[in-house]
């Protein structure tokens, strides 16, 4: 009988996994050295398959040598191209998501920051599925907030993320869509907790450090996207950890992990003024990318994900907005720059 996990958990409890022993060292996660039963496997490839598109290409999985490979057929359309690298990323994160809820381990196995061409497709991501041990005090999953070597610093501007909830997850995640209209209209909380959703701190740890999030990155980075809030003309942008300091006195530069906290904040950036940033919504969260390549466009996937899993549990309406490339050429002046996506809400 499946477990039954809540989509907030989930999300607090992602992470990947390695066979080093030690939680801390690299990846918080231990797997063991024990496959899935095949109804296992074929629950998470159904996930997999429920990928909301916006693309005209095709997705493909494969299975080589016991991993997952995810991809799509290359086209040659660049627009498609970066919909499908969007939407593989998708697929990728649903991996994790749907593994976190059966109680199995996963990581992927690095194909290069822009990924590898294999004949006609081109494979984002190479996943490694195995058993795995428990990764925290309280099993394999937790709702527990960071800590407690670094707790979470309260923010200023947005309520607390709630890490538990009524949804279940596995069964949510081959109902997704790009668009949800019949849904509630989404308050303060919502906007929060859809924040956390994208990008938001969790109790693993990365790399030796308490960097866990609700999505994974490569080698550990946490610069490749960066999330925005839009409220009418104004600009926010969203903050997971306390900001980089010299320490008082010294004139050195301290690493974040060592003066930093894990926090749930927004600052502001300015006016927006790009006019069609929201159209004639309320509020919504913008996704850009950091550098120009296409495990920037994955973690936007792994963060729509997320963000429309998030949505479901919420009960809110929304609409998913991938931006074109004279869409994007319009903000290269205008904060916040080399915008991807967009969830209005």
């Amino acid at each position: 009988m499946e477990k039954t996990v809540s989509i907030e958990e989930v999300l607090n409890s992602r992470c990947s996994c390695d066979f080093d022993g030690d939680p801390k060292k690299n990846h918080w996660g231990i797997f063991e050295d024990r496959h899935p039963s095949d109804s296992i496997l074929e629950s998470v490839l159904r996930c997999v398959t429920k990928t909301p598109q916006y693309s005209k290409g095709k997705l493909v999985f494969w299975l080589k040598d016991k991993h997952l490979f995810l991809g799509f057929e290359k086209t040659e359309d660049s627009f498609d191209a970066r919909l499908l690298h969007i939407e593989s990323g998708m697929q990728s994160e649903a991996v994790y998501l749907s593994c976190t809820a059966l109680d199995i381990g996963t990581c992927i196995r690095n194909l290069g920051i822009n990924g590898t061409e294999y004949g006609d497709r081109m494979a984002t991501a190479r996943h490694v599925i195995l058993e795995n041990k428990a990764s925290y005090s309280d099993g394999k999953t937790t709702s527990a907030p960071p800590g407690p070597e670094k707790p979470m610093r309260k923010g200023k501007h947005l309520p607390e993320p709630r890490r538990s909830g009524n949804t279940e997850c596995l069964s949510s995640l081959d109902q997704l869509t790009s668009t949800q209209d019949n849904g509630s209209r989404a308050n303060d909380f919502d906007v929060s907790q859809m924040l956390w959703a994208a990008k938001g701190r969790t109790p693993h740890y990365v790399k030796s450090h308490p960097w866990g999030l609700t999505i994974p990155t490569m080698g550990g980075g946490q610069n490749y996207t960066s999330v925005y809030l839009v409220r009418g003309k104004k600009l926010y942008a969203y903050v997971n950890w306390t900001t980089l300091r010299y320490l008082s006195g010294t004139g050195r530069l301290f690493s974040w992990w060592v003066l930093g906290n894990p926090t749930h904040d927004i600052r502001s950036a300015g006016d927006v003024k790009a006019p069609f940033a929201l159209e004639n919504e309320a509020s919504g969260i913008i996704l850009c990318r950091n550098e120009k390549t296409n495990r920037g466009l994955w973690e936007v996937g792994y963060m729509l994900e997320n963000m429309l899993l998030q949505a479901k549990s919420l009960g809110i309406s929304y609409r998913l907005r991938v931006f074109k490339e004279d869409e994007i050429e319009k903000w290269e002046k205008e904060k916040p720059s080399e915008p991807v996506a967009a969830l209005l809400l």
